[in-house]
């Protein structure tokens, strides 16, 4: 097979490899979401990347007070530290408060608002999403990712170059010994 075509098709297998990670990654461990707003400053920063553990599909245990939830409340996503826990018509609430916030968050927090507790966060890998979500910048990173292709390719054609010069002289070497 062409070495140009067995460069292809390795890069297709790894880009193949790296979206069926993250969708395992998703659907099983987490869901990712971005920090809007300055609330919970210093703990977590605006623009950091945030995954989630999903409640309900990757653990059954209650949220406890001190864990920082991510929940949707008047049509926002808001990612505030549970402060207290409640009863309300048994059914179980939240009290939630930033970080940076003085007061508590006026309405409480139902199970079926809360998205996830946070896991793992990212600093300013949030700008980033944004950035190629947005369509200029996703241009800008597929031709980026294009030029860095044709240039390791142009590398490995330089260096296969070589080792052919390196052959040839290597059999007229051996071919003028034999002939002497």
């Amino acid at each position: 097979m062409n070495e140009k075509v067995k460069d292809i098709l390795e890069w297709i297998y790894c880009i193949i490899i790296a979206v069926v990670l993250a969708l395992l990654f998703r659907y099983f461990i987490g869901t990712p979401t971005i920090v809007k707003q300055p609330s919970m400053y210093p703990t977590l920063k605006e623009d950091q990347r945030l995954w989630l553990n999903r409640w309900g599909r990757t653990t059954k245990k209650m949220p406890k007070k001190g864990d920082i939830i991510t929940f949707r409340q008047n049509d926002r996503i808001i990612s505030h530290r549970i402060f207290g826990i409640t009863k309300d018509k048994e059914e179980v609430k939240f009290i939630t408060k930033g970080d940076n916030n003085e007061v508590y968050d006026k309405d409480f927090v139902s199970m079926q608002d809360i998205y996830g507790k946070v896991l793992v966060s990212i600093p300013k890998l949030g700008k980033f999403v944004r950035y190629i979500q947005n369509t200029r910048g996703f241009i800008n990173i597929f031709i980026f990712v294009i030029i860095v292709f044709v240039l390791v390719s142009l590398n490995d054609n330089k260096k296969n170059d070589r080792k052919m010069k390196r052959k040839k002289y290597e059999i007229k070497k051996l071919r003028d010994n034999y002939n002497v």
